[in-house]
C-alpha cells in the first residue's frame, strides 16, 4: 500500500497523485476538516486580493482640458452662456424645487413681501447689491438691501409668489468661467479661479459659431468640436441628451375686439370653425421661428374653413415697440419664457391688460382676478398647484388661448467628455451649462 501524504518526506514523487486520487481514505477525519478550512482561507484572501486590487484600480477627474461648442448662430453677441459665465440666486432641481445656487439657504416673512438670503462662502453681498441697482429692469418692482457681507434682503412691493422662479435667472458675475477673448466667431472662457463653488475640471471653454446646420456638421464629423447644441446627426461615438425647455408658444384670442367678445365666437374658433361675423383676422408672430406642427394645421384648417388670415411675423424687440403695447392683432402666436408662461396673474389677471401688461388675450373675469391675485400672494408650491388647477379651468372655459408642447432642443457631445449631463427640464437653451464644472477629459487613479 502507498504511504499518504503524511509520510510525504517518506515517499516518491508518484504517491502524491496516490494520494490526492484516494483521498477519502488517505486523510483522517481531522485533517479533512484542516483542509476545508485551509481552502475556506485562501478563497477569503483572494477575495480580498481581489477587491484591493479593483480598488486600486478606479479613476477620479483630473482636471485639464478644452471643451470646443459649435453653435449657429448670425450675432456672437446675443450668444446667452448662462451659468457658464454668470450665476443666480437660487436654481431649480428635477423635481422643480428651488435649490441654492449663490444663496445658501433664505427665508420667506409672512406677509411674502421679504425675502432673506444668506450667501456661500465666497459671495459678495455688497455685489449682489450693486448687479441690481445698476440694471433695474433684472427684477422688476424688487429691491435689494445690503445687510452683512453675507446676507440680503430682497423686498417686494407687492407679493410675487414666483420670485423664486424669477431668481434663476444667471445675472450676477459670479459664474464658474471668465471671459478670455472674443473675435467675431468665437468665444474663450478660462476657468474663474475665484469661483464660489468646486473648481471645474475643464481649463478652457470655446464657443465657436457657424452659419448653418451644415457646417455645424462637419465640424462635429471631423472632430473640430467636442459638443454642440441642434446637431441633426450624431457623429460616431457622441452622445447626446435632450432638453426639454420651460419656453412654449402659446396662441392667445383677443378678447377686446369686437367681433371675438363672444365665447362662443372664440370656441368656434379654436374649433376651427368660420363664425358667421369672422371673415379675416389679424394674426401676429412674435419669436414664431420654428413654429409647432399643431399651430400650422390650426391655420391650415381656419384657411379651409374661409376665414382669412393676415399673418406678420415680427421680431420681439419691434413688437414690443408697439403692436404688443396697443394689442395690434386679433390672434397672438408668442413665445413665452417659464417666468411668463408659468406666472398666471401676468398672464390673465384684468391688471395687467393692455400697455406693457402681458394679459394678451385681454381677458377681464373677476374669478380669475381672485384666484390669479391668491396665486400670487403665497409662496407655497403645493397651494399654488392646487390654484393654478383652478385657474386653467376658467382660462379653459372663456376660449381664449392654446398652450403648446415645450419646447425640446438635443445637446451633444463627443465621448471624450466625461460626466457629462444636462438637466432634462430647461428653462433656456443656456441651461445645459447648469453641470458643466462636472464634466471633464482626463482620469487618475484615486
Amino acid at each position: 500500500m502507498e504511504p499518504s501524504l503524511r509520510a510525504l518526506k517518506r515517499v516518491k514523487l508518484h504517491s502524491i497523485a496516490y494520494t490526492l486520487k484516494h483521498w477519502k481514505v488517505c486523510f483522517s477525519r481531522f485533517e479533512k476538516v484542516g483542509l476545508v478550512f485551509l481552502a475556506l482561507a485562501f478563497v477569503l484572501t483572494s477575495f480580498q486580493w481581489a477587491l484591493a486590487a479593483s480598488k486600486s484600480g478606479q479613476f477620479g477627474p483630473l482636471p485639464g482640458g478644452t471643451y470646443i461648442e459649435g453653435i449657429i448662430s448670425n450675432d456672437i453677441e446675443n450668444i446667452d452662456l448662462g451659468h457658464l459665465v454668470k450665476s443666480s440666486i437660487v436654481k431649480m432641481d428635477e423635481q422643480n424645487q428651488a435649490i441654492g445656487d449663490l444663496a445658501d439657504k433664505w427665508e420667506i416673512s409672512g406677509d411674502n413681501l421679504s425675502y432673506t438670503f444668506d450667501l456661500k462662502e465666497g459671495v459678495s453681498a455688497a455685489e449682489i447689491v450693486d448687479t441690481i441697482d445698476k440694471n433695474p429692469t433684472f427684477f422688476p418692482g424688487v429691491k435689494v438691501e445690503f445687510v452683512s457681507d453675507k446676507k440680503v434682503i430682497f423686498k417686494l412691493d407687492e407679493p410675487d409668489g414666483s420670485l423664486l422662479l424669477k431668481l434663476t435667472k444667471p445675472v450676477f458675475p459670479f459664474g464658474p468661467y471668465k471671459l478670455d477673448k472674443k473675435t467675431k466667431n468665437e468665444i474663450r472662457l478660462k476657468r474663474n479661479k475665484d469661483y464660489f463653488s468646486d473648481k471645474p475640471f475643464i481649463d478652457r471653454v470655446i464657443v465657436k459659431v457657424y452659419s448653418d446646420q451644415n457646417q455645424l456638421q462637419k465640424a462635429a464629423d471631423k472632430n473640430q468640436i467636442t459638443g454642440a447644441l441642434g446637431l441633426n446627426n450624431l457623429p460616431k461615438n457622441w452622445q447626446q441628451k435632450k432638453l426639454t425647455l420651460s419656453r412654449k408658444h402659446i396662441l392667445f384670442i383677443n378678447s377686446s375686439k369686437s367681433n371675438l367678445k363672444s365665447t362662443r365666437v372664440r370656441e368656434d374658433l379654436l374649433n376651427s370653425k368660420k363664425p358667421s361675423k369672422v371673415d379675416s383676422l389679424e394674426v401676429l408672430e412674435v419669436n414664431g421661428a420654428g413654429h409647432d406642427k399643431e399651430y400650422d394645421e390650426f391655420k391650415e384648417r381656419l384657411k379651409a374653413a374661409g376665414v382669412e388670415l393676415k399673418v406678420r411675423e415680427v421680431p420681439l424687440k419691434e413688437a414690443l415697440k408697439e403692436d404688443l403695447p396697443k394689442r395690434n392683432y386679433d390672434m397672438l402666436y408668442i413665445l413665452l419664457s417659464e417666468d411668463v408662461s408659468r406666472d398666471p396673474y401676468e398672464l390673465w389677471n384684468s391688471q395687467k391688460r393692455s400697455s406693457d401688461g402681458q394679459n394678451f388675450a385681454e381677458v377681464a373675469n373677476a374669478t380669475l382676478d381672485e384666484l390669479t391675485l391668491e396665486y400670487k400672494e403665497t409662496s407655497d408650491q403645493a397651494k399654488q398647484k392646487e390654484i393654478l388647477e383652478k385657474i386653467n379651468k376658467v382660462v379653459e372655459n372663456e376660449k381664449i388661448a392654446i398652450e403648446y408642447r415645450n419646447i425640446e432642443i438635443s445637446y451633444s457631445a463627443s465621448s471624450k467628455v466625461k460626466g457629462f449631463y444636462v438637466n432634462e427640464r430647461s428653462v433656456c437653451e443656456a441651461d445645459r451649462f447648469d453641470h458643466q464644472d462636472d464634466w471633464y477629459f482626463f482620469e487618475r487613479k484615486k
